[in-house]
């Protein structure tokens, strides 16, 4: 049923993956916020659903327009990634990274289409929309600033046609727009606690230096069983890329989900809502078992796993 209904992109598998993010949305409205834009629950559980198709927009451009077969494009990112996301350990709702995890994966995605892209105009107008949206993320959580260096290393170790301008849009956007979002927010006197640093504000509870005292909630046994399918994925992917741009970024964000998650793990303030900077990555590659025409039997077998897992360790123990 699963793997029949997201065989191909159709109106049935975007809208029950946009009715699943709804659901996704309703949960997290209700759960305690830990940083939000307004009071309203409704308000807030919008600007959620808004983040989280705005992430699958993203997802589904990177796995089918990229993927390493493209003659076999299926739809079953679009119900991988609610699940992907339910399984999230969310105790607290923490906005903060719900956005701006947003704007990273689609910034993520206008890197990865500007590497495809062959037009000089084309490359300018996704590098540019890219940094835009790595500065926006940086209003939120300061840190995402680093961010920028993924596409500056990619431009030097790549095969590609590098211009100055190309510098200059990743390194002058948010030297313009950083200084200028905080003078008009101080100028106007908004509320809203922007340019956070989670670095700073959590750094006396990491337990990096004890790592043997840290142990896994059990929350995140249906989070463990996805990253095992990550793992099995990579092997995969790695093994089948073709072309050293296409590998370059892959393996920018195989390091990138392993720093991220090991940061957030060993930390004690979590809210789960962390855990939405590597939604895309996750689903990305996991889609690429599915590239291959494979039996039914295993595509629901994944599924129904992941599925089980995340209503027994997030809802029942």
């Amino acid at each position: 049923m699963i793997a029949k209904a997201f065989q191909k992109l159709n109106y049935t598998s975007v809208t029950v993956s946009s009715l699943l993010l709804v659901g996704v949305s309703y949960h997290y409205s209700n759960l305690e916020f830990k940083w939000s834009l307004f009071e309203s629950r409704l308000l807030n559980g919008i600007i959620i659903f808004g983040a989280l198709m705005l992430t699958n927009y993203a997802i589904d451009t990177v796995t089918r327009q990229l993927t390493i077969e493209r003659t076999n494009r299926n739809a079953y990112h679009l119900l991988l990634y609610p699940i992907v996301v339910f399984s999230f350990p969310v105790e607290t709702v923490d906005l903060r990274f719900i956005l701006a995890s947003a704007a990273t994966w689609s910034a993520w995605r206008n890197t990865r289409l500007f590497f495809e892209a062959k037009n000089n105009n084309e490359k300018l107008k996704r590098l540019l929309d890219a940094a835009l949206l790595i500065t926006i993320s940086s209003v939120f959580i300061l840190e995402n600033i680093l961010v920028l260096l993924i596409p500056l290393i990619l431009l030097v170790i790549a095969n590609v046609k590098r211009d100055i301008k190309h510098f200059i849009i990743i390194i002058g956007t948010p030297m313009i727009m950083l200084p200028t979002i905080h003078i008009i927010n101080s100028f106007i006197g908004l509320e809203l606690p922007l340019f956070s640093s989670y670095i700073f504000e959590t750094e006396d509870q990491l337990q990096i230096s004890k790592a043997e005292s840290f142990e896994i909630p059990i929350s995140f046994g249906s989070l463990t069983l996805i990253i095992i399918y990550f793992i099995i994925a990579v092997a995969v992917k790695l093994r089948k890329t073709s072309g050293f741009q296409r590998r370059a970024l892959d393996v920018a964000g195989i390091l990138f989900f392993f720093t991220v998650i090991s940061f957030f793990m060993l930390n004690k303030g979590l809210s789960g809502s962390e855990f939405h900077y590597v939604s895309l990555i996750l689903v990305y590659f996991i889609a690429q078992i599915f590239v291959k025409k494979i039996n039914s039997f295993y595509i629901n077998f994944i599924f129904i796993s992941i599925i089980a897992s995340t209503i027994i360790f997030r809802f029942i123990l």
